[in-house]
């Protein structure tokens, strides 16, 4: 059991290590992010680095050669904010899932170490991830431009001149929204077609929707616009405030299915290290393999489950 030790310990090694550095490439990126954001700011920002805020994506060949699976990928892209393409996206999933199986190999020693293809939608999932916290800090930072927009409309600009304002004032992702928004106005789209394209590279995000809908029936019907983004932006911070409490209401519900997810895993880990020799038959033997993957299976399931049960729908 010395080698299997030996294999779980550097595989651990590993997991560890990349974690701290996804950790440092985080920070430093979010420390570049706040200082493009100081600089754009204060008027010190070179045209070279601002000249992504206002750049229109270009089509990627790949996602059009996958078809109806690459636009979909490509449109979880944009909604993640991600500058790669879909060709690197393709390129991390299988340098992950060729390590899954490795690792899997190295372990089970079972042709059952296949599975660890599955491993390759990592990259997605993490992509999605990005998509839906991109999509809640646009939500965030939605009010506050809306407000920016209406006194400017209130001093005097028209709502191209506004929208670039937030989009120069605002930090990211509205001001990269609100400024793509600008660039296909100087190059002569509609604005209903831009405010259409905004919409849908935001699909699951309510509160752009509304903003599109509101700006487009005022521009077809008439109306006070600049009262109608106070109120819009007064909604969202009233949702905001509504979902913090039902947060505190079901603080518990999601503390116990933290405590039941880690729980199974400490356990191996504390097992694995103290007899190994009890988890033998989990990975020697075939039948034990099926019971691995019988229980990762139910505990799957057990965790979208406490999910559900821990989300109120606001």
């Amino acid at each position: 059991m010395q080698p299997l030790i030996l294999i779980v310990t550097a595989i651990a090694f590993m997991g560890a290590l990349g974690f701290l550095g996804l950790l440092y490439w985080r920070s430093r990126s979010q420390e570049r992010e706040r200082q493009l954001q100081i600089a754009r700011r204060i008027g010190t920002l070179s045209e070279s680095e601002g000249a992504d805020l206002f750049k229109l994506r270009e089509q990627d060949p790949v996602a059009d050669a996958m078809g109806e699976v690459g636009a979909q990928l490509n449109a979880l892209l944009l909604q993640a904010g991600q500058p790669y393409s879909l060709q690197t996206l393709a390129s991390r999933c299988g340098v992950v899932a060729a390590f899954g199986v490795v690792a899997l190999a190295i372990a089970l020693r079972s042709p059952v170490a296949v599975i660890g293809v599955a491993f390759g939608a990592i990259p997605i999932l993490i992509l999605r991830s990005q998509a839906t916290a991109r999509a809640r800090k646009l939500s965030e930072q939605l009010p506050d431009a809306l407000d920016l927009v209406a006194r400017s409309l209130q001093a005097g600009h028209g709502l191209s001149d506004a929208l670039r304002l937030c989009a120069e004032e605002m930090p990211r992702p509205v001001a990269e929204e609100f400024g793509r928004i600008c660039e296909e106005q100087n190059l002569g789209r509609d604005l209903r077609e831009s405010m259409n394209s905004l919409s849908e590279r935001n699909p699951k995000n309510f509160d752009l929707k509304l903003f599109v809908s509101s700006v487009m029936l005022q521009r077809d019907t008439g109306g006070n616009l600049i009262e109608i983004l106070t109120n819009i932006a007064s909604t969202i911070r009233d949702r905001f405030v509504f979902e913090a409490k039902v947060s505190a209401l079901t603080a518990e519900a999601r503390f116990s299915a933290i405590i039941l997810g880690v729980l199974p895993f400490a356990l191996l880990g504390m097992i694995a290290f103290l007899r190994p020799s009890y988890l033998t038959p989990l990975i020697e033997d075939q039948l034990g393999n099926y019971l691995v993957l019988g229980g990762l299976g139910w505990f799957s399931l057990g965790v979208v489950i406490m999910k559900k049960i821990s989300s109120v729908e606001t």
